[in-house]
């Protein structure tokens, strides 16, 4: 349960609520937005007198057909239905319909929007045509019907029409026959509803499949995103659960190349330097409980020891060759090798130059150098994963060797000696203020051997830029091979 709990808190959790609360707003704002543009350029067609050329087309063609669509002398009307409802499809197509541009919107309706009549010349109807049972047309009156046999042309006659929910156009266009006279009318009604409407009562399929997949896609694209994202931040939470425990080990080794895994690397090359740092300041606390530890016993018990010996040596000449002297002589050996073996025991507890950190070791190194020199030393020292060895050596040597440069060409009274790490490689720098060193004395044996030394480290880099008056500035870069 708490594992589900989690679950639902979780990034992809957020990440899908985040996109369904913004993208259906969206959805519905741009769909709104569209549909109103394409309503009102449908609605402008129609009043510019789309529906009364597409009703003046379809009299003319009903006029041509007019004498084939009889029995005897009555109207065919099954005929007739049948020629109005394919007119009526055909000004619903998107290409060539009622209006060319804007006419498909007709087919997105979830209700018919036209409806057609001929009415014969008595004004009795032959033949209607409507998509829905349910929708009753708003037919001609006699007086519009009237109205209409007074024009002699085939002008459409523009009814009366009504907005309310719907925005209602009708039109009526007398037939003409051959001879002059009246043969009947084409009625046709036009009902398409508002935007608002259209989009949440009379749309069509679209809309509800737009929805679905609206969710299905934002479901699975915040589940995918999530799960990409949070596999890699789970990977990095367990290596800081680990290196909270102090194992170091763990590594994230996230080698791409986004954010994520520019914030892995820096964390991998954070878990090594801490690692470094805790064993420089392990070995520093070791090495100065061991100190104090020689001074306690070098002034406790070692001068007793010496007192003792002093004493016993005291007594023995006092006695002199009186009776019981001879056995003081084993108790003064006795101290002696007291003292010996006490000598030997501080000295293995003092600690050596090769048991400090290195950048420890070459801070010893720089003091020292500066204290025989006289010349003011600058540090700038950080701390660098443990080393090899030998590696360390041959920095000590290199370090050794620019120094004594310093000293017995430089003349330099002021030397800055820098110890930094940048991504995978260290970089020593060391740089007097001195009167440099000339063109011959640069291609002396010392130099020549401290870029051997560092090019036979992994991909060792040596620079040495020195200009007379300007001082001298070593640079020493290699690899780190951590060990």
């Amino acid at each position: 349960m708490n594992a589900f709990r989690r679950s639902l808190r979780g990034l992809v959790s957020k990440l899908a609520l985040f996109y369904l609360l913004l993208a259906l707003p969206t959805l519905l704002v741009v769909e709104t937005v569209v549909m109103s543009w394409e309503f009102q350029g449908f609605l402008a067609g129609v009043k510019s007198g789309s529906l009364n050329r597409a009703a003046a087309r379809g009299a003319s063609e009903l006029e041509s057909l007019w004498p084939h669509m009889r029995l005897g002398t009555q109207p065919d009307s099954l005929a007739m239905s049948t020629w109005l409802e394919g007119w009526l499809l055909r000004l619903q197509q998107p290409k060539g319909g009622l209006t060319p541009d804007e006419s498909y919107i007709l087919l997105e309706l979830r209700e018919p929007a036209l409806a057609a009549a001929i009415i014969d010349k008595d004004s009795r109807i032959v033949s209607l045509a409507r998509g829905l049972a349910t929708w009753q047309p708003d037919m001609p009156t006699e007086d519009e019907i009237s109205a209409a046999r007074l024009v002699t042309n085939r002008l459409p006659q523009v009814l009366a029409g009504r907005e309310n929910d719907y925005s209602i156009q009708r039109v009526l266009v007398p037939l003409i026959g051959p001879g002059g006279d009246t043969l009947g009318f084409l009625f046709v009604e036009l009902r398409v509803p508002t935007p608002w409407r259209h989009l949440m009562i009379d749309a069509s399929v679209e809309s509800p499949v737009i929805f679905a997949f609206l969710i299905v896609f934002g479901l699975a694209s915040s589940i995918f995103l999530a799960a990409w994202v949070t596999r890699r931040l789970r990977r990095i939470e367990r290596a800081a659960s680990a290196w909270s425990r102090g194992d170091f080990s763990n590594r994230i080794n996230d080698h791409a190349r986004d954010e994520i895994g520019g914030l892995s690397d820096m964390l991998d090359r954070m878990a090594l330097d801490l690692r470094s740092l805790l064993r420089s300041r392990s070995q520093l606390a070791a090495l100065a409980e061991r100190q104090r530890l020689a001074r306690d016993l070098h002034d406790t018990v070692k001068q007793k020891a010496f007192a003792l010996n002093m004493q016993l040596a005291t007594a023995r000449r006092t006695l002199g060759d009186a009776a019981g002297a001879e056995r003081l002589e084993p108790a003064q050996r006795l101290t002696q090798q007291i003292q010996q073996e006490l000598g030997l025991i501080l000295d293995e507890l003092r600690a050596s130059d090769a048991e400090l950190p290195f950048a420890e070791r070459l801070r010893v190194r720089a003091n020292d150098w500066a204290h025989t020199s006289g010349a003011s030393l600058g540090f700038a020292i950080d701390d660098v994963p443990s080393l090899a060895p030998a590696v360390e050596d041959t920095l000590l040597r290199i370090v050794d060797e620019a120094l004594s440069n310093v000293l017995r060409h430089s003349a330099a009274q002021h030397v800055d000696l820098s110890l930094r790490r940048t991504a995978e490689r260290v970089i020593l720098v060391i740089a007097d203020n001195g009167t440099g060193i000339s063109a011959d004395v640069q291609g002396g044996m010392g130099l020549r051997n401290m870029r051997e030394r560092i090019e036979a480290l992994p991909r060792g880099r040596f620079e040495f830029d020195s200009t007379p008056g300007q001082g001298t500035r070593v640079t020493l870069s290699f690899n780190i091979e951590e060990t």
